[in-house]
């Protein structure tokens, strides 16, 4: 069988990341806040490629076609799916692992397994998974980051929004439960991003991704470039609310329950109620159908894929 991974470049010195991110495109990132912040730690840290999965084994291309480009009468470039583990170093020089690209389709088992002794060798202590997920939150107010993991003891106070509840898996989940029974302390960062604003890119979301993760590990992070983009983000949102009553005012209404249960700060009693968190079974029930919804595939003549939340980071 394909070997699963490819080691690019041994370091030329002794390396000791404590701390493994992950994130894998293809499941739900709603504001694809994950995907933007990997984009924002590779494009700011300094960083070099350790390992390189085998995309050919392990996506299915029928299912997630590559972008190929066509000009005139010629096909000039193809991007074809990564999945990447890379060495960075945070601004004060600490070393941190970066897993990133495409989730797969296959090979679960061997890939988490895979993942799991590459992090245990270089002595990784802690996991951190990235993403987001649409909730009835306005855009005009602090973007709320839930934890969860495999040791509640060590995460923050924060209400039981979800009880118990069976919806479809991603590879992400499958990370953070293998990565917990072999002793890390495995936990996954999902940040609140509003429904209306799910299928954009949503800096904001990111942002308070890196800022929750730099909370948790001690990691020193960039998040100014990110701060910047929310600005103006929060900018383009305002004023297509304003031209449109309709928007305005859901906003308006969202706002009004925020704040109902959130001045000056946030109380994590009625946290819950003011997200307007459905049950568990509703909650499997949506994220089924917002899968679904987004997982489309080609039309049978051959037509362009509806796009995936995740797809606007392919093309930046």
């Amino acid at each position: 069988m394909t070997p699963m991974y490819t080691v690019e470049h041994a370091a030329d010195e002794p390396v000791s990341p404590r701390v493994l991110i992950h994130h894998l495109d293809g499941a739900m990132d709603a504001g694809h806040a994950g995907a933007l912040a990997v984009e924002q730690l590779l494009m700011t840290l300094p960083h070099e490629r350790l390992a390189t999965f085998d995309a050919d084994s392990l996506v299915d291309y029928r299912a997630r076609r590559p972008t190929m480009t066509f000009s005139t009468h010629t096909y000039t470039d193809v991007e074809m799916p990564e999945i990447a583990l890379d060495l960075l170093q945070d601004d004060d020089g600490a070393d941190l692992l970066l897993l990133h690209g495409s989730e797969p389709d296959y090979r679960w088992h061997e890939f988490a397994g895979a993942v799991t002794h590459l992090a245990l060798t270089m002595g990784v202590t802690q996991a951190i998974g990235l993403a987001g997920m649409p909730m009835a939150v306005p855009h005009t107010r602090p973007t709320y980051v839930h934890h969860h993991g495999s040791r509640p003891e060590l995460l923050p106070e924060q209400p039981d929004f979800y009880g118990t509840v069976e919806f479809p898996g991603a590879l992400e989940g499958l990370l953070e439960l293998r990565l917990g029974e072999v002793g890390l302390d495995s936990r996954g960062l999902t940040a609140s991003i509003p429904h209306y604003v799910a299928r954009d890119d949503y800096p904001a979301g990111a942002s308070a991704l890196l800022t929750a993760v730099a909370e948790v590990t001690g990691l020193a992070l960039p998040l100014g470039d990110l701060e910047a983009a929310a600005a103006i983000s929060r900018a383009e949102i305002d004023a297509q609310s304003a031209d449109q009553p309709e928007v305005a005012a859901v906003v308006a209404a969202l706002e009004a329950q925020f704040d109902a249960f959130a001045p000056p700060r946030v109380d994590t009693d009625h946290l819950a109620e003011m997200l307007e968190v459905p049950s568990a079974d509703e909650i499997g029930a949506r994220l089924e159908a917002f899968l679904e919804a987004n997982d489309r595939p080609a039309d049978a003549d051959g037509g362009p894929q509806e796009p995936h939340p995740q797809d606007g980071d392919q093309n930046r």
